[in-house]
């Protein structure tokens, strides 16, 4: 799994970026270990020309009858738009692409020929950011994680055939103008909740080495890709659910203890009033609550050196 990794000086898009609160208080921002999915080289291309369509990641740019996709480097325009109808026969008033056509398999392999290993039938690290780069997309954005979901990907930076075939499939799409066609509807699906809980499990196989034999994902992947998969919603305490994990130097992050936090974030809230010590969460949680207890009896006493000296001891949880 490490090998897939690479850090960088901003992985992930701000939620501001993706159309969350904008944060204000510096004092809260984490310095975190950082991920993309790709290892690959990065390749310095000269700056775009000057465009009168304004630059948006994870974005659509309209300027009248055009539509671009942009990922803040350059810009690649979009099929046509078409209107699609509600039920009722009413216009939803919501703008969809459509592709020309029906999907060809054919086409879906020639496509999946373009980014594949030379020795390998799978698209390999570079391959995949080749693919990215097409798509008009950072390898660490948080679209990359919904596509990779949508073909069921089983490694990190890595599509089998089959894969890549059986996700274009289910997309509908056999071009990359097809494929970023669906980036809304794909967005739009995140947000569902049930979806966006596949979503989240999916995410913790998805960083596995299983090749490895790995069951635990390591802190220094496990904490990135909680940013990642977390883009457009951000629970109150992850920030601070980060800082605890890096502060008491937690090496691994279990399968129970990843899904669960998903449940944990939803019922304590920001303050932890939610919080009952007799539910049967892992150790790790009321560990993270005692935590934060301790730092909050330290600030109201004017003194944090007993919480800053405590330490958990250094295993996977």
């Amino acid at each position: 799994m490490g090998k897939c990794l690479s850090s960088c000086a901003d992985p992930t898009p701000s939620a501001e970026q993706n159309g969350g609160p904008k944060s204000t208080d510096p004092s809260q921002t984490v310095a975190y270990p950082a991920t993309s999915l790709t290892t690959v080289p990065t390749h310095h291309h000269p700056p775009p020309p000057p465009s009168h369509h304004p630059q948006q990641s994870l974005g659509s740019v309209r300027s009248g009858r055009t539509d671009y996709y942009s990922n803040g480097s350059h810009t690649t325009k979009l099929p046509p738009t078409v209107q699609r109808k509600t039920s009722n026969g009413l216009d939803s008033g919501r703008r969809s692409y459509m592709p020309k056509g029906d999907i060809s398999e054919s086409k879906i392999n020639r496509l999946f020929e373009q980014y594949k290993d030379e020795s390998e039938d799978c698209i390999l690290a570079e391959g995949t950011e080749k693919f990215c780069q097409d798509l008009c997309v950072d390898p660490a954005e948080f679209i990359v994680l919904v596509l990779a979901w949508k073909f069921q990907a089983v490694t990190m930076c890595q599509f089998t055939r089959k894969e890549f075939v059986d996700g274009c499939k289910a997309l509908k799409a056999d071009s990359i103008r097809g494929i970023q066609a669906k980036f809304p509807d794909l967005l739009e699906e995140a947000q569902n909740e049930s979806k966006f809980k596949d979503l989240y499990r999916f995410t913790f196989t998805f960083g596995l080495d299983l090749e490895g034999g790995q069951r635990s994902l390591p802190c220094d992947i496990a904490i990135p890709l909680w940013k990642l998969v977390f883009t457009n919603k951000e629970p109150p305490i992850l920030e601070r659910w980060i800082q605890f994990l890096l502060d008491n130097q937690i090496r691994g992050i279990s399968k129970d203890t990843w899904n669960m936090f998903l449940n944990f974030t939803e019922v304590v809230g920001a303050d932890f009033t939610g919080y009952d010590d007799n539910e049967a969460w892992p150790s790790l949680f009321d560990d993270f609550v005692e935590y934060e207890m301790e730092k909050e009896k330290a600030k109201e006493s004017g003194s944090e050196e007993r919480t800053q000296e405590r330490n958990l001891p250094v295993y996977y949880y």
